[in-house]
């Protein structure tokens, strides 16, 4: 439940114990306090509207009698449903909805990684972004100016996107050693998009993946609620250690490696150009997809990191 801001008017004509009424009963009529949701307490409530004790409890009275809250035994007031069949058919428990579903929510430790990253004094180095001091900001308004007069179009753009975008990320693949015809290449919302149409339209339900352990939590989460089960490779300041790929990949029959071979979230460590060419001859001899997350590619600042797997 939300922290609840409101408080009754104390100068209205309407008494406090009706205003307070009138206040929760929008709530739960809005869909806004589900059933099954639980209120404050007594005491908190008061707090919070500013009111006596005794005027909450003459409020919440009224509530249970109209069969909108229930007051259980031993534990807070509950929004309930005994006789408001219809408000229960326009508001059903949400969270019972969501642990019933399909796609679980996520570790208690990744949505507190996931809070923690929306603070604006928490520098954000799991995503790669630049700080805003160094991103290029007047070279990008002259770039865009330059464009203004390009011809403009409102409609949806081609299924694997934008034309002059694909034939802009081949030539960026070329440099890299990587030949992709703009054809062959496809425009998504992030990487882990991509991964989520990989899991999706390649993988079956209950697969097993290969990947680093660690490796990047959202990257895990996602296959996680799609029903794929990871194993996790261990690492040195090599990369993957090889001895440990074709025992695992053998014994679970994993349909695939997920690797980032190239400065690793969360380690930082870059697989060596030996390691690469050994990863893949096993990945071609085992019959082993890989998904490469060259996310960190370009990220260097002393030595660059060796060509990607893809490359020539």
């Amino acid at each position: 439940m939300s922290e609840i801001n409101w408080k009754p008017v104390k100068s209205s004509s309407t008494p406090l114990y009706l205003q307070i009424v009138n206040f929760i009963r929008n709530k739960i009529m809005s869909g806004e306090w589900t059933i099954g949701t639980k209120l404050p307490s007594q005491r908190q409530l008061a707090t919070s509207f500013e009111v006596n004790r005794s005027t909450v409890i003459t409020a919440l009275q009224e509530l249970i009698a109209e069969g909108l809250l229930e007051a259980k035994a031993g534990s807070r007031t509950i929004v309930a449903n005994n006789t408001w069949n219809v408000l229960a058919a326009s508001s059903p428990n949400w969270p019972e909805y969501v642990q019933a579903g399909i796609h679980q929510p996520n570790k208690s430790l990744i949505q507190q990684i996931n809070k923690a990253e929306a603070e604006p004094a928490i520098l954000r180095l799991g995503t790669g972004e630049l700080g805003s001091e160094l991103i290029p900001a007047d070279a990008m308004q002259q770039i865009l100016t330059s464009l203004q007069h390009e011809p403009l179009s409102l409609g949806y753009e081609e299924p694997k996107g934008n034309m002059q975008l694909r034939e802009t990320l081949s030539g960026y693949l070329r440099n890299k050693g990587i030949y992709a015809s703009p054809s062959s290449i496809l425009i998504v919302s992030g990487g882990l998009q991509a991964l989520q149409l990989i899991a999706w339209g390649l993988l079956r339900k209950g697969s097993v993946i290969l990947h680093e352990a660690p490796s990047y939590l959202n990257s895990l989460s996602m296959f996680e609620s799609v029903g794929i089960r990871g194993v996790g490779i261990p690492l040195d300041r090599h990369g993957l250690q090889m001895e440990s790929l074709v025992r695992l990949k053998r014994q679970h029959d994993a349909a695939l490696l997920y690797t980032i071979p190239s400065f690793h979230n969360p380690t930082g460590a870059v697989m060596s150009e030996e390691r690469r060419k050994q990863l893949t001859e096993i990945a071609h001899r085992e019959t082993l997809p890989l998904i490469e997350d060259d996310v960190y590619g370009d990220l260097w600042f002393e030595d660059a990191p060796p060509p990607p797997l893809k490359a020539d």
